[in-house]
């Protein structure tokens, strides 16, 4: 699974990019899902209707089903964009999160559109490509297309080096378990998001380490009551 977010300024046409790429991975039989992160906000629960109730009685979610397909709505995420992705669509071959320039770690698309800032919002050690539709942005440090190059794009997105993807070593009982891209992209995201989410803690930390010991669990003896 390659998750990459495609940031860039309010209106500069980070929808319509994403659209053209689903179009052109689907053309390639690649599995592909999209995120729209809501900066503002959003809300499925309609007054006056059952999932409002269900919200309002304490419901940890809410999910609705029809003949043509199904929507759920719950509590913030701490592990966020990443995690859910993975989480919601384990069979995805490509996910593309529409925003997300906060996003540490994921590989960013950035759209820069002509009239707006020069300055890039993405670090560049996270950048993959521009898309610009100005004549020819200066001093970008990796590849410039233009809207319209779709099948480029996702050759570029396709290639991207998965090198910065963090070392993850999981070990069951002493045997070294092999991971595969989306098993340690799906760990990093879930165990990242959940620790920065703690007070007090770096929100970008370099090493993380994690011991689950069952072994004193399983040894402390029952108590009757």
């Amino acid at each position: 699974m390659k998750i990459v977010a495609v940031v860039g300024f309010s209106e500069s046409g980070k929808t319509g990019l994403i659209v053209r790429l689903i179009a052109e991975f689907k053309r390639r039989g690649l599995r592909t899902y999209a995120v729209k992160r809501c900066a503002h906000g959003f809300s499925l629960d309609t007054e006056g209707k059952d999932t409002s109730d269900f919200s309002r009685a304490g419901a940890g979610g809410v999910a609705m089903i029809s003949p043509d397909g199904w929507a759920a709505l719950g509590p913030a995420s701490a592990a966020g964009a990443p995690a859910l992705a993975a989480r919601l669509f384990p069979d995805a071959d490509i996910v593309l999160i529409e925003g997300g320039k906060d996003i540490r770690g994921v590989p960013k698309i950035e759209v820069v559109r002509a009239g707006s800032s020069a300055a890039l919002i993405s670090r560049p050690e996270e950048l993959i490509a521009v898309v610009s539709d100005k004549p020819r942005p200066e001093g970008i440090p990796v590849p410039i297309a233009r809207p319209e190059e779709a099948s480029r794009i996702a050759d570029l997105i396709l290639s991207a080096e998965e090198a910065n993807m963090a070392d993850i070593e999981l070990i069951v009982d002493g045997q070294e378990v092999n991971l595969n891209p989306f098993v340690r992209t799906f760990i990093e995201r879930t165990v990242l998001g959940m620790v920065t989410s703690l007070s007090g803690i770096d929100p970008d930390p370099k090493k993380i380490s994690l011991v689950i010991d069952r072994t004193g669990a399983a040894a402390k003896p029952r108590q009757d009551r």
